[in-house]
């Protein structure tokens, strides 16, 4: 794999994985595995599901959930539309919350099914959510909402093109809770997550068929970029349900 400052956007840590190891494992989560294969299916179907909702250039998804692939299909698919994907810290006060989505100003919720409640709690004082889409649970929304929208290549060709000229725009904004003076934020350009994955992977070797573990939570620049170099080296990351 080419050192990833070499990228043009994060899109390509999937192309390249799919043209060399299409079959080889991404994610493992609880009991499941994800090759390279279905994590770029589920991208594309949510990257469909997105443009239902007609968001616009530089408009945001929020994900709020403990650790999960769904950070990464919502960040990826945003990616591809020239959006800005959000990780909300579900440890933050349910003030907190309701500030963070409303300062973001996220479109799409992805909701992590036992944070349902607090969701309701704050409906209210949350001007910006249009949809919520549920992970997980007795009835799971996300995995329904995927199956119901199908991909088109050439609107994906399209916007990959446009996401691909934007490496100096926003992709990723996280609202962390582990902040040393209290919960911080922060954003983040393609460039500067594929810069930061290049430096993590000169200070740690990482090969393909290694395997990483990530505990900590998805709303930390850090962890983020733990494990898009991990992706990048052709890697497999196990994400731990941070309880």
């Amino acid at each position: 794999m080419p050192d990833p400052v070499e990228l043009g956007w994060i899109g390509d840590i999937v192309r390249l994985n799919l043209d060399e190891n299409a079959r080889g494992a991404v994610f493992t989560y609880d009991a499941e595995e994800r090759d390279w294969t279905e994590f770029d299916a589920r991208i594309r179907h949510a990257a469909t599901g997105i443009r239902s909702d007609l968001l616009k250039r530089g408009q945001r998804v929020a994900v709020l959930e403990r650790n999960h692939p769904v950070h990464f299909e919502a960040l990826f698919a945003a990616a591809n539309m020239g959006l800005v994907c959000t990780f909300v810290d579900w440890r933050l006060s349910p003030e907190q919350i309701a500030r963070a989505l409303n300062d973001s100003e996220s479109r799409i919720l992805f909701l992590g099914h036992e944070f349902e409640d607090l969701a309701d709690s704050i409906r209210l004082d949350v001007d910006t959510v249009i949809s919520t889409i549920t992970v997980g649970g007795a009835e799971d929304e996300y995995e329904e909402w995927l199956e119901t929208h199908e991909t088109h290549e050439a609107l994906m060709s399209a916007a990959r093109e446009i996401a691909a000229a934007r490496i100096d725009e926003p992709v990723l904004r996280t609202y962390s809770a582990l902040g040393k003076n209290g919960p911080t934020r922060g954003e983040y350009t393609h460039r500067q997550l594929l810069t930061s994955c290049s430096d993590l992977l000169r200070a740690k070797a990482i090969r393909p068929g290694d395997h990483s573990v990530v505990e900590e939570p998805l709303s930390r620049h850090s962890v983020v970029v733990k494990v898009l170099a991990t992706m990048a080296a052709g890697a497999v990351t196990t994400l731990i349900r941070d309880e």
